[in-house]
């Protein structure tokens, strides 16, 4: 009896240990959650916030420059032919100043750029690399002025013939992107009518920053850690035709929300481009044991109106001046130059744009725009931001030297602004998210295991056992004889 009592009192401690087990899933998964949702928000001690100050990935950015192979084929009129040349990689320093906490949850910052050149990832020096390319000062003073009376176009010509200008430049690649001295400029820039008499797309742009930012910290509510409240003092853009294509959405990229759901969208705004835009889940993989989600933004996003017609804000000044699908005019937020802006290699770009100019080859794998980021944290592993800047072009009759120039788009360089996590990141990443995530695991499905096996071994003990005591029945043949009935039968009967 007592054996018995031993093993009713193992299956209870059995079933009170599984239901331990269980009941620990969402606890420890609530603790987990606690957890990475104190390391994530923007506040002073949290790894969120020293990560978010100084990345802790190397970033990088690159550039390739498309060299015009015809260009006097192309002043006759003829299609432009490309090459190109690349990659001159910089190492990017961003580095989070004058950060200022409020009590609404908010952190006011500057992030200036500094970028330093990388031989080791470069074909070669920039200095000396040169291309051929289109005159892009030229071309802004003629885009200004291509609304203007045929007699001022003419004045143009006539001053473009005393400087000695012409419509394609050989440049270095340093040149393009960190600025030379322009003379139309510099004649502009005499008569104030331009801010300064250098030109390159990153002149200036070293060591300075883009703008104040204002930042949710995500204390009040997680999901809205890093998102935008305000860029230069604007709670939205004005560089646009319509309040949605106005909106700042999302954060700036550096920095996730945690909880990532395959279904959700995930926002960022660029300054470079002077719009906020979508990511959507691509596939899911995993890098080093670690599960990522890899976002992308999807062809729609760059659709022309008749297929997304939510992009019909982005065409300036009006619906009638929409792009072909696959550009952004980016003239208004880039002083009035005629810039375009595309995916490297027109990647999803309108057949139409991709016939104008010869050389490119699109491809998704290389020229998408990409955020991979761990799901429970949003940590972002890997990153590249692809932008291809182009230059509108077109006849100018009144303009004896582009009078037969091609209607184009015509390529001037693209970029890749990246990061990769290092091996110490990831093992960061690990120790502090992973060990406590499998220690939990191993709690709660080792107790659940034990109580299961208790609850096993003792069940089927207790029914062998009464199987064993049941009680025999003893089975007698009819035919066999009774104890009392005599041996013999009475033979006088």
């Amino acid at each position: 009896m007592a054996g018995s009592t031993t093993l009713i009192v193992l299956l209870v401690i059995g079933c009170f240990i599984s239901l331990i087990g269980v009941a620990l899933i969402p606890v420890a998964n609530k603790v987990i959650d606690d957890m990475v949702v104190d390391q994530i928000v923007l506040k002073n001690g949290s790894t969120g916030y020293e990560n978010w100050i100084d990345a802790p990935v190397p970033v990088y950015i690159q550039f390739w420059v498309w060299d015009c192979i015809n260009s006097l084929e192309v002043m006759k009129g003829e299609k432009p032919y490309f090459v190109q040349k690349g990659p001159y990689s910089y190492r990017e320093y961003w580095p989070k100043e004058n950060i200022t906490f409020y009590d609404n949850h908010t952190i006011s910052y500057t992030a200036p750029k500094t970028y330093v050149f990388e031989p080791s990832m470069s074909v070669g020096d920039p200095l000396e690399d040169k291309f051929t390319t289109l005159n892009v000062p030229l071309m802004t003073i003629v885009n200004l002025l291509q609304y203007e009376s045929g007699p001022i176009n003419g004045i143009l010509a006539l001053i473009m013939e005393i400087i000695g200008y012409d419509t394609f430049l050989t440049l270095s690649v340093h040149d393009i992107l960190w600025g030379y001295e322009d003379p139309l400029l510099k004649l502009a820039h005499e008569l104030n009518l331009m801010p300064s008499s250098y030109f390159g797309f990153y002149a200036g742009k070293n060591n300075t920053d883009d703008g104040e930012y204002v930042i949710y910290s995500g204390e009040d509510e997680v999901k809205k850690v890093n998102k935008i409240v305000s860029y230069k003092g604007q709670r939205s853009l004005d560089f646009w035709s319509d309040k949605y294509a106005n909106m700042l959405n999302g954060t700036d990229g550096s920095l996730n929300p945690p909880f990532l759901k395959k279904d959700q969208k995930l926002w960022l705004f660029s300054s470079d481009i002077c719009r906020s835009a979508y990511l959507i889940l691509d596939k899911q993989y995993k890098y080093k044991n670690i599960k990522l989600y890899r976002y992308v933004v999807p062809p729609e996003l760059y659709a022309n109106v008749s297929v997304n017609p939510d992009n019909a804000g982005f065409c300036t000044p009006t619906v009638a001046n929409c792009l072909p699908g696959g550009l952004l005019n980016g003239s208004n937020c880039q002083q009035n130059a005629p810039v375009v802006f595309s995916l490297p290699h027109f990647l999803y770009a309108d057949a139409d744009v991709l016939e104008m100019v010869g050389g490119m080859e699109p491809k998704k794998e290389e020229h998408q725009i990409l955020f991979d980021a761990e799901p429970l944290t949003g940590a972002s592993l890997f990153v590249a931001k692809r932008i291809q800047i182009n230059i509108y072009t077109r006849p100018f009759p009144d303009i004896p030297f582009l009078k037969n120039f091609p209607k184009t788009y015509f390529p001037i360089m693209w970029l890749n602004e990246s990061a990769s996590a290092t091996d110490k990141v990831v093992k960061d990443f690990k120790d502090k998210v992973q060990v406590p995530q499998k220690a939990a695991t191993a709690v709660e499905y080792g107790l659940l295991a034990i109580g299961l096996i208790l609850v096993i071994t003792m069940t089927m003990i207790l029914v062998k056992r009464r199987k064993v005591t049941q009680p025999c029945k003893l089975s007698i043949n009819k035919n066999d004889a009774d104890e009392t009935s005599p041996l013999l039968k009475d033979q006088t009967a």
